[in-house]
This record gives C-alpha cells, structure tokens and sequence, in this order.
C-alpha cells in the first residue's frame, strides 16, 4: 500500500511554492504563520491566542485574518501541516521483510510520527469537541493507522480465522495510536526511548499470543 494512502493524503498537502511573485509572498506568510502556530504547541501553549501567533510570525494581526477565516481555519490548516511533515518521517515497510524486522521498523517509525506530532495533535484534542473538521480529521488518521497495521502484518494475518485476525488488527492498532502514545509519555513519564521498547514488547507479546512468535 502506497504511503500517501497510509496518511490519509489529499490536495491540501501539496507543499510547492507558487511561480507568481505576489502568490509566493502569501504563501511564505501563510506558511510563517502556520509554523508559528506550531512552535507556540511545542512550547505548550495549545491555545494561543492570535495575537501571539501574529508576533511569533512576526507579522500582523490584519495579515493573520488575510489569511485565514478563524481559529478553526488556522488550526485545522496547522494539522495539515504536520501532515506533511509525516510525510517525510514515512517510508514504506517491506512486508516481505521477517517479522521481527517488520515489527521494529514499524514501531520505531511510527514512534517517531507519533513524538513528532504531538504538539498539534494535543492542540487538535482541545478543539476537537467543537469542530467537525477537526473530528473527521481524527478517524481518518485512525483508519490510515489501522491499514498500515493490515498492510504491515498482512502475512500473518492472513492465516488467522476471521475473528481472531479482526481482535489482533484491533489490538495491534490501538497501541500504536496517539492516545497511547501519549498515555505513556505523559501519565507514565516515560522517555521516548522507553515507550518504543514497551510497544516493540506489546506488539511482540500480541503476536507470540496470536502464534506467531517474532524471534523464532
């Protein structure tokens, strides 16, 4: 399965600066914004007010509203920005590769998505209670993740019956989304280093479970 289609990809990802002058000014600023936007996650601060995006962007706050209708617009254009970002964090997993091999490449990327996004995505939880966008946002990425788990481990899923391989897709899915992630960050204080190595050992145990064991 292609990457793109892995990620939930459409037209809004494209990154390429417009030819004309003027076009290519308005997208460096919206661009600037959006970014400043982001840092200002990064630091923490999930719900920046426009005013502090404005100086972070250095720009006004007239350009700010230029550019985008409200709050909403610019948040929801801050995800797809860090759509973009991911990427170029994902390169596609050769399911031919042993299992073990499959089990560490997909874990290590998808902790590197995962820690790599973070900051927009916390921001995106606060909102998403009043945003459709932001919501339908949400169950796209899950519904990319859980393709790239079927997509990845589709060798052994295919032996199972139908009902174990849907438990095992379901609970080799739920610990590589975000929310887990988090989970182990920030109520477990966790390093990065150490979340990786407890989801390399639940997806392992999960398998060995299911009968396939990934160090045999």
């Amino acid at each position: 399965m292609h990457v793109d289609s892995l990620l939930g990809a459409d037209n809004h990802l494209e990154d390429v600066e417009p030819a004309d002058g003027r076009a290519a000014r308005s997208h460096r600023t919206r661009r600037a914004i959006l970014d400043a936007m982001r840092a200002l996650h990064a630091e923490g601060d999930l719900r920046p007010t426009v005013p502090r995006i404005a100086a972070r962007a250095g720009v006004s706050l007239r350009t700010v509203w230029q550019q985008f209708a409200d709050r909403e617009a610019l948040l929801i254009e801050a995800v797809r920005r860090d759509r973009e970002i991911q990427r170029s964090l994902v390169t596609r997993i050769d399911p031919d590769q042993p299992l073990a091999a499959r089990v560490e490449a997909f874990v290590g990327q998808r902790a590197r998505v995962l820690e790599e996004m973070t900051p927009t995505w916390r921001a995106a939880r606060v909102h998403q209670p009043f945003s459709d966008q932001l919501t339908s946002d949400r169950k796209r990425r899950n519904a990319a993740s859980r393709a790239e788990v079927e997509s990845v481990f589709a060798a052994e899923l295919s032996r199972l019956p139908a009902q174990q391989r849907e438990r095992l897709v379901d609970a080799l899915h739920a610990i590589s989304l975000w929310s887990y992630w988090e989970t182990l960050r920030t109520d477990l204080e966790l390093s990065p280093l150490c979340a990786k190595e407890i989801l390399i050992s639940s997806f392992s145990a999960l398998l060995v479970q299911a009968g396939f064991d990934p160090l045999s």
